[in-house]
C-alpha cells in the first residue's frame, strides 16, 4: 500500500518547451531547475531534450547526479568555503556573494586545472541570499574578487525575488539590476553576459512582453513543473499543470461523526485540533499516506465527490460520502499534486514510491496568463 508519485515527463518536457520559446523570443537563456525532483536524472532528461540551456540544483549531492548530460550546471545556493572542491568539481557556475569563499574557490579551481564561472548575486529587495544593491562598496570588492582571482570567471549578476519577502519582479527593479551589469561592463571593461533575473515569478513579465532588455537568463523551476507563474500563482495557458499523481491505498472506510468527539486539547501533533463544521455523520477513508510524506491537505482529488479532510503523520482522511464510486479498503485514491511543497517531499521521501511515465504529450487546454 506505499504511496506512489507518477510524473508525466512528457508534459514537464512540453512546459519546458513552451518557456524555451517565449525565452528565445526574448533573447534568454534559461536554466532548468531540478532541485523540485532531488536532482532526478529523469526529470533532467526531459529538459535537456527540450533544449534548457543549463542544470542547475541547489544541493551538490544532486549535482552529482546530472554529470552525465552535456550541459553546464549551477549549483543554486551560496556554497560555504567548505563546499568550494565539491562545488568547483561538479558545477561549472556557482552562484556567490562572499569574497571568502571567492578565495576558496579560486584555490580549488587551479587546484584542479579548470575555470570556475562565478553569478554574484545581488539583492534588490527580497532579502534572501545577494549583497544589497546599494552596498556599492561590498558589490565592487565582490566583482574585484571574482575578476582578479585566478581560476575564476565572472560571469553575470543575478537576483532572486518573491522566496522569501514575497516581492515580486517588476519593470522598475529588475531595470535596476540591468543598469548595475551596465554599471560594471562600463568600469571594468568586461562583457558580463549573464543577467539572471530568477524565477518562476518572472513569467508574467516574459509573457507580457515587459521584461527589460538587459535581462538574459531565467532560471527556473515551478512554472514548468506546475505549469503556472510564482507571482500571482496563475495557471499558464498551453501549459500543463497535471504533470504529478498521487494514488495512495485506502486501509479503513467507515462511517463516523464530522466532528471530533470530547474534550478538546489545546493543540495536536501539528498545532491547533481541527475545527470542522458540524455535517452529521459522515462516509470517510483513512489513507496510507500523511504528514510525514506530505502536506495532504494541499492534495488535490482526482474524485469530485471526495474531499480531503486533513491528516496525522501517518493517515490521510478523505470524506467519501458525496463520492459515486464504489471505494472497498484496498482500493487506491489519486489525487492530483498541485502544490509545490507537496512535489519537493513527495520526490524526497523515503516512504513514497516514484515512477516516471513519458506519453505522447498532449496539447494544455487550461486558461490562465496569456
Amino acid at each position: 500500500m506505499k504511496p506512489e508519485l507518477s510524473v508525466d515527463l512528457s508534459r514537464i518536457r512540453h512546459n519546458a518547451e513552451q518557456l524555451l520559446r517565449v525565452c528565445r523570443a526574448g533573447g534568454l537563456t534559461a536554466m532548468g531547475i531540478t532541485k523540485g525532483c532531488c536532482g532526478s536524472p529523469e526529470l533532467a532528461g526531459a529538459f535537456v531534450s527540450a533544449g534548457m540551456d543549463f542544470l542547475a540544483d541547489s544541493r551538490i549531492d544532486n549535482l552529482k547526479k546530472l554529470q552525465g548530460f552535456a550541459v553546464p550546471k549551477v549549483l543554486l545556493r551560496l556554497p560555504g568555503p567548505e563546499e568550494a572542491a565539491q562545488t568547483v568539481h561538479y558545477a561549472e557556475y556557482s552562484l556567490n556573494t562572499q569574497v571568502a569563499t571567492l578565495c576558496r574557490l579560486s584555490e580549488e579551481a587551479v587546484h584542479q586545472h579548470v575555470r570556475h564561472r562565478v553569478i554574484l548575486m545581488i539583492d534588490i529587495g527580497d532579502l534572501r541570499e545577494g549583497i544589497w544593491i546599494q552596498d556599492e562598496k561590498s558589490i565592487h570588492q565582490a566583482v574585484q574578487a571574482a575578476l582578479t582571482c585566478e581560476g575564476l570567471e565572472l560571469a553575470g549578476i543575478g537576483t532572486n525575488l518573491t522566496c522569501y519577502g514575497g516581492i515580486i519582479p517588476t519593470v522598475e527593479n529588475y531595470t535596476a539590476l540591468c543598469q548595475l551589469a551596465e554599471l560594471l561592463r562600463r568600469r571594468y571593461g568586461i562583457e558580463l553576459p549573464i543577467v539572471s533575473g530568477g524565477n518562476s515569478s518572472s513569467i508574467e513579465l516574459l509573457l507580457s512582453g515587459r521584461m527589460p532588455a538587459g535581462i538574459t537568463n531565467l532560471r527556473i523551476n515551478q512554472a514548468v513543473l506546475l505549469g503556472r507563474e510564482l507571482a500571482h500563482g496563475q495557471p499558464l495557458a498551453g501549459w500543463h499543470d497535471d504533470a504529478f499523481t498521487l494514488t495512495a491505498g485506502i486501509v479503513e472506510i467507515q462511517v463516523k461523526p464530522s466532528r471530533p468527539v470530547g474534550e478538546l486539547a489545546t493543540g495536536n501533533a501539528f498545532g491547533p485540533p481541527p475545527r470542522p463544521a458540524d455535517r452529521g455523520m459522515r462516509r470517510r477513508a483513512i489513507l496510507s499516506i500523511g504528514r510525514q510524506e506530505m502536506d495532504c491537505t494541499a492534495l488535490v482529488p482526482l474524485d469530485a465527490g471526495a474531499l480531503v479532510v486533513g491528516a496525522s503523520s501517518d493517515h490521510m482522511i478523505v470524506d467519501i460520502s458525496d463520492s459515486a464510486l464504489p471505494y472497498r479498503v484496498g482500493d487506491r485514491m489519486a489525487f492530483r499534486v498541485s502544490a509545490y511543497g507537496c512535489v519537493i517531499a513527495g520526490m524526497a521521501s523515503p516512504y513514497i514510491h516514484r515512477v516516471y511515465r513519458d506519453a505522447p504529450a498532449r496539447q494544455g487546454s487550461r486558461k490562465g496568463v496569456s
